[in-house]
């Protein structure tokens, strides 16, 4: 019987209940406090039976991030324009991530799950709808990637909040502004596109 339960037990854990559970534990203690342990005794399982299916903490993680890209709704690849459709895509990947802190990691990997490769594939295939070969398309996504990358971690970084007094110099303190701004990180995306477009 104990080992028909232990069968039962394995069957029910899959990685979608896994990224569940986990992300419950991230928003009662947050990333940096979030164990393997804790996510498999919220699980009722042992925690050989968590490594079954989850290597460490960084692929949780990663499970929990690509769960919350999995929520982003793509439309119709050829519906409206390919800049507009890129944009708009890239700034959604930003502001889910963004709704729990910590999970810039996610981006900060070649171990890229389902949810996170279908976000990149869509984005190639609107600069290829743009003009680009395939390879021009790849190089251009890999900017965009380095800018979502920066942009998560100038969020998530209490080094660029701005603090209650004002930062004495003027021209330093209109730039972090700037560069918090959602018009700066789209006007960047755009231009990167434009550049490869134009050249």
């Amino acid at each position: 019987m104990a080992g028909e339960k232990s069968i039962s037990t394995r069957a029910a854990l899959d990685r979608e209940r896994i990224a569940a559970t986990a992300m419950e534990l991230i928003n009662e203690v947050g990333v940096d406090r979030l164990t393997m342990r804790a996510v498999a005794a919220r699980l009722d399982v042992s925690a050989m039976a968590l490594y079954h299916h989850v290597e460490d903490k960084g692929e949780l993680l990663r499970l929990v991030g690509d769960d919350v890209l999995g929520h982003i709704e793509l439309p119709d690849p050829d519906s409206g324009d390919w800049r507009e459709l890129f944009t708009s895509i890239s700034m959604a990947a930003v502001e889910a991530l963004l709704e729990v802190r910590g999970l810039s990691s996610v981006l900060l990997s070649s171990k890229m799950l389902p949810n996170a490769r279908r976000l990149v594939r869509f984005c190639i295939y609107q600069f290829e709808r743009g003009g680009m070969s395939h390879a021009a398309a790849q190089e251009v996504y890999a900017g965009v990637h380095t800018l979502v990358l920066g942009r998560l971690l100038i969020e998530e970084s209490a080094i660029f909040r701005v603090g209650p007094t004002a930062h004495p110099d003027d021209e330093i303190r209109d730039y972090v502004a700037k560069l918090r701004s959602r018009e700066s990180f789209c006007g960047a995306l755009s231009a990167l596109a434009d550049r490869h477009i134009t050249t």
